[in-house]
């Protein structure tokens, strides 16, 4: 499975334009089904809006996904949004951008130019993180080699999720799965080749790219 980025938390924007008030909103999905449940939920909170705009874009091969102008003329709201969520090659990600007409028409550039960057502001202000997807490993080892694959690992800048120090020192680490075979050679060489090594399920993990 390949590594995607995604947005970690729900976050919120708003910016106005010709006297028009634009709501911007991003959040995390994983199906359709929460996409709809969440669109659900902000047309009910925002019943008065004139237009709830928005795209989604889902980690599934091949990619789907789904973009709504909602009564603005045709490629003027939804597909700028999704325009901007796949520039910056985002996936499980649903972006709204609601829109209070403020009597000043923007025309077909200006809108294009407001939904877009309503979805572009939305998405500079949130965490954005790496789904890696990495083996779980545990490595055990004697106190006598800990010390130096300690060290080592300082240099290499791996921090192990877990340490537990028993009879021996039991490592955990999450390990990029393209890095896992240069990793626990190295981790043989410091060990001498004494360090147990235990594999569990592979899994995506978390790593933030960018924090407002």
């Amino acid at each position: 499975m390949d590594d995607y980025k995604t947005v970690l938390t729900p976050d919120e924007t708003e910016i106005e334009i010709k006297k028009s008030r634009f709501i911007n909103m991003v959040f995390h999905i994983e199906n359709e089904e929460t996409a709809e449940s969440i669109l659900a939920e902000i047309r009910k909170k925002h019943y008065k809006a004139n237009h709830v705009c928005w795209a989604y874009v889902l980690n599934t091969n091949p990619k789907r996904q789904k973009a709504s102008d909602d009564g603005e003329p045709s490629g003027t709201a939804g597909k700028p949004i999704l325009d901007v969520i796949n520039h910056r090659e985002l996936k499980d990600v649903l972006v709204v951008v609601i829109r209070y007409f403020g009597g000043v028409k923007l025309g077909t550039g200006g809108l294009i130019r407001a939904y877009g960057g309503g979805a572009s502001d939305v998405l500079n202000h949130c965490i954005t993180i790496k789904k890696q997807f990495s083996d779980q490993l545990e490595l055990v080892v004697s106190y006598s080699s800990y010390g130096g694959l300690s060290n080592g690992l300082l240099e290499k800048d791996v921090i192990p999720t877990n340490e537990d120090f028993g009879e021996n020192v039991t490592l955990a680490f999450q390990i990029p799965i393209d890095e896992t075979k240069e990793f626990l050679a190295w981790v043989e060489d410091k060990t001498n080749g004494t360090a147990q090594v235990m594999m569990g399920q592979q899994a995506f993990v978390d790593v933030v790219v960018s924090q407002q």
